[in-house]
């Protein structure tokens, strides 16, 4: 049984009432409740006042669950502000962005195949969001070996082996004087093959172990990446190869243009 407590007055009303009825019914079927819930307000107060309630009354082990647009942010000051909060339903801020909820996704033609061989081909804009890269491609996470965090994500051509170099140096494909050579780390291809020629050739994990994947993922980001306030920035780059190749297609079609 978890009650919500905050539909009219939570403090002098809600509260009491879920008590009353742990005590009423709750008690003589032998059972304990599970929880209550706010919905309003504000969170970190009343569940201060509402847990000394609980506890006074005899439920310690009734939980409080907030709700309410929760998100990352808000979940952060309910914690620093000691919110007396064991669990947070996050609903609407999870399964939709709030500040830009669509997100845009088209195919692009990257390549042609012309006799056996793949010809880079690639889409040209004003907009540089929108161009896009040539080539057959797979991607690379490097990994530092000591820490096991990573480093940036590397785009390459289908071809490439990166996991066989000893160094390399990497850039921003944007500001392509930021570059910095990579020694002793661990390249891991991200790419998965699925289908096979229409056949399915993946076996699909289980919601537990998807859960593990996440959490190893995303305790290999750095600290300083995933801060809310002025986070590093977590680095996708080009193989030079991918970028000679992408460069050497604008400067054909500014020549065309001119």
């Amino acid at each position: 049984c978890i009650l919500l407590v905050d539909t009219y007055n939570t403090l002098k009303s809600g509260i009491l009432n879920a008590v009353k009825c742990f005590d009423d019914v709750l008690k003589p079927m032998g059972c304990r409740p599970k929880g209550i819930r706010i919905d309003s307000g504000d969170i970190a107060y009343l569940s201060k006042k509402i847990r000394k309630i609980l506890d006074e009354a005899g439920y310690p082990d009734c939980t409080i669950i907030a709700s309410n647009s929760l998100d990352e942010y808000i979940i952060r000051d309910l914690l620093i502000e000691g919110a007396k909060v064991d669990r947070f339903c996050v609903g609407e801020r999870l399964i939709t962005s709030a500040s830009d909820p669509i997100f845009g996704g088209v195919y692009k033609l990257t390549a042609l195949e012309e006799n056996g061989e793949f010809v880079p081909k690639v889409n040209f804009s004003d907009n540089v969001g929108k161009v896009t890269l040539p080539c057959n491609k797979k991607i690379y996470r490097l990994f530092d070996s000591d820490s096991g965090k990573a480093i940036a994500d590397v785009v390459s051509l289908y071809d490439e082996e990166l996991d066989k170099c000893q160094s390399l140096e990497i850039f921003d494909p944007d500001h392509t004087w930021k570059r910095k050579t990579v020694e002793n780390f661990i390249a891991r291809e991200l790419f998965v093959k699925v289908f096979d020629k229409g056949e399915l050739v993946y076996e699909s994990p289980s919601v537990e172990n998807i859960r593990s994947y996440c959490e190893e993922q995303v305790e290999s980001i750095w600290d300083e990446v995933q801060r809310f306030e002025n986070p590093h920035t977590y680095y996708v780059d080009l193989s030079e190869k991918l970028w000679q190749i992408r460069d050497g297609l604008f400067k054909e079609f500014t020549e065309y243009k001119r």
